[in-house]
């Protein structure tokens, strides 16, 4: 029983441990060719990249045009003019009302990637998945 329990504790320090490492960024590789494409320029302006090209226009106005769409359960946001090093309040902001509006749609994977002036996402840094 002592031995058991010394063991329990012995092996506390090696999990925490191992569940703290951070994940290296991975690189975006597009796996559905009929996904939704938007480019978030800041919290109001946005672009519809695929399967229509648009130009900037309200976030609204893109959840607006993406409702009539169908067919692909993925959706892809590239983030621009991102600029945290680690997920936090301005991807809170800015992913939030994307996830939210993408998943009352009904899409079903939404992924966040860190824009780097590129329209095209394979490559990009993935900042979040949610399948």
């Amino acid at each position: 029983m002592k031995r058991t329990l010394l063991l329990a504790f012995a092996a506390i320090p090696v999990l925490f441990s191992g569940c703290a490492t951070p994940q290296p960024p991975q690189a975006f590789h597009a796996t559905d060719n009929n996904a939704i494409v938007i480019k978030s320029v800041d919290n109001r302006t946005s672009e519809i990249i695929q399967p229509t090209v648009s130009g900037p226009i309200g976030n609204d106005t893109v959840l607006n045009k993406i409702t009539s769409l169908s067919g692909s359960k993925t959706a892809v946001v590239i983030l621009e003019n991102y600029t945290e090093s680690q997920i936090g309040d301005e991807f809170r902001s800015r992913g939030t009302p994307w996830f939210v509006g993408l998943r009352s749609l009904g899409y079903e994977h939404i992924v966040f990637l860190q824009g780097q002036g590129s329209s095209n996402p394979e490559g990009l840094l993935t900042l979040a998945k949610y399948d």
